[in-house]
């Protein structure tokens, strides 16, 4: 068995779950609760079938058919984790909802989409962007490219179409602007279901995660100054020259 390839800068190892499952008795919600807080996955699923395996297994396991309440805090990752994981909800015999308590971008929007109902917490932000990834080669191997990446794009609108109702070209054009939304505005486009407007705990980014989160922030293009903030990264102005995109592959 290989170990299969890092997309995303971090600490993780292969096949480690980059998910936390907290029992009844643990949670706030009542319900079993799984924990999406950091990037989906540091490791492509391209070809990994233990690590999907594996998580399948585990909500199987501890959710028993019950109802569970997905917490996501995620800058995103790699798209085929975050399809997978959406599947996985999405056979799951009992209710999953789905809640974002910080930050849902890039493939954690896709990933979300799989649960029965869809809430955000009223200070959280939403984003949505056109796929991206490194290639080389001769001018065939780079048009071949462009081609896998205009497919992923047709996926992720075919996803959202189902989510929200919203026009394809529409939803073309607001992933290609790289469109942050707050709760409010997720909710009117039809991304969410529900804004939690009550006082609730704030969700924080693992230690071991900051550095991956990190790494997937640097290759948006207008990252809010709140969540530079929260990474403890220098603001810039709006005049600032912006990051150059990192060399992750198969990321959103």
């Amino acid at each position: 068995m290989t170990n299969p390839v890092r997309v995303i800068e971090g600490t993780a190892k292969p096949h480690e779950p980059f998910w936390r499952f907290r029992d009844q008795t643990e949670s706030e919600s009542g319900d079993v609760e799984l924990e999406f807080f950091g990037p989906i996955s540091e490791y492509s699923w391209w070809g990994d079938e233990v690590t999907p395996e594996a998580f399948k297994k585990e909500l199987n396991q501890k959710g028993n058919g019950k109802p569970v309440t997905v917490l996501v805090n995620s800058p995103g990752g790699e798209v085929i984790a975050a399809s997978v994981i959406r599947s996985i909800l999405q056979e799951y015999p009992g209710k999953v909802t789905a809640d974002i308590v910080g930050l849902a971008a890039s493939a954690a929007t896709i990933m979300v989409t799989g649960a029965d109902h869809i809430r955000m917490r009223e200070s959280a932000l939403f984003l949505i962007h056109d796929p991206s990834g490194l290639a080389w080669g001769n001018i065939e191997e780079i048009k071949d490219f462009l081609e896998v990446l205009k497919t992923v794009k047709n996926s992720i609108v075919d996803t959202y179409e189902t989510k929200t109702g919203l026009d394809r070209d529409r939803l073309s054009k607001l992933m290609t602007e790289e469109t942050w939304m707050t709760a409010r505005e997720a909710k009117d486009f039809g991304f969410i279901d529900e804004v939690v407007t009550s006082s609730v705990k704030k969700a924080t980014i693992p230690q071991t995660a900051r550095l991956a989160f990190a790494n997937c922030l640097s290759a948006y293009m207008h990252v809010p100054d709140s969540l530079k903030s929260l990474l403890g990264e220098p603001v810039e102005n709006e005049s600032a020259k912006q990051p150059e995109p990192s060399d992750e592959e198969r990321r959103l």
